[in-house]
C-alpha cells in the first residue's frame, strides 16, 4: 500500500473513531441527564428521596451538583470517572453510605457557589480556608439522610 492510500485510510479511521466517541458521549449525556437514572441503584434510595421533598428538586438535580459544569468537556470527565466509580463501587458491594471523595467535594462547591454566589459573598465565607458549604448544611439537599437498608 503506497503512502498516499495509507494516510487516507489513517484519516479515515480517526474520523469514525472520532464519530463513533461523539455519539457514545452523546449518549451517556442523554441517558445520564435526569436525577432519575442516578435512582436506579439501591444505594441512592434514600438520597432519591431526601431530595425528592427538598427545596432544590425543583431547580437542581443530581448533575447540577454533582458533575462539573465548567464546560462540556469538565461535565463529560466528571460524569465518565464518576460512572466508572459507581459501577466499580456496586459491582463489589455497594456500600451502606455513600462518601464524597475530594474531588467530589470540590465539584460540588463549585457548584453551590455558581448557584448561590450572592448568598455566600455576604458570608464571608473564604474558600481558602478549607471550608465547604456542606460542612454546615449537610442536610441540604438530601435531608438527614440515613444508609440505605
Amino acid at each position: 500500500m503506497d503512502l498516499t492510500k495509507k494516510i487516507k485510510v489513517a484519516v479515515l479511521a480517526t474520523g469514525i473513531t472520532l464519530a463513533l466517541a461523539g455519539a457514545a458521549t452523546a449518549t451517556m449525556h442523554a441517558v445520564t441527564k435526569d436525577s432519575a437514572f442516578c435512582g436506579t441503584c439501591h444505594v441512592m434510595d434514600n438520597y432519591m428521596g431526601s431530595w425528592s421533598h427538598s427545596s432544590h428538586r425543583e431547580v437542581a438535580g443530581c448533575n447540577d451538583c454533582h458533575t462539573d459544569q465548567r464546560n462540556y468537556l469538565a461535565k463529560t470527565y466528571s460524569k465518565a470517572t464518576a460512572g466508572a466509580r459507581h459501577a466499580y463501587v456496586n459491582i463489589i458491594g455497594p456500600p451502606d453510605h455513600l462518601k464524597m471523595i475530594p474531588s467530589s467535594k470540590e465539584v460540588t462547591q463549585r457548584n453551590c457557589l455558581r448557584c448561590h454566589d450572592d448568598l455566600v459573598e455576604k458570608t464571608r465565607l473564604a474558600e481558602s480556608d478549607g471550608n465547604y458549604c456542606f460542612d454546615c448544611h449537610r442536610s441540604t439537599p438530601h435531608g438527614r439522610e440515613r444508609p440505605s437498608t
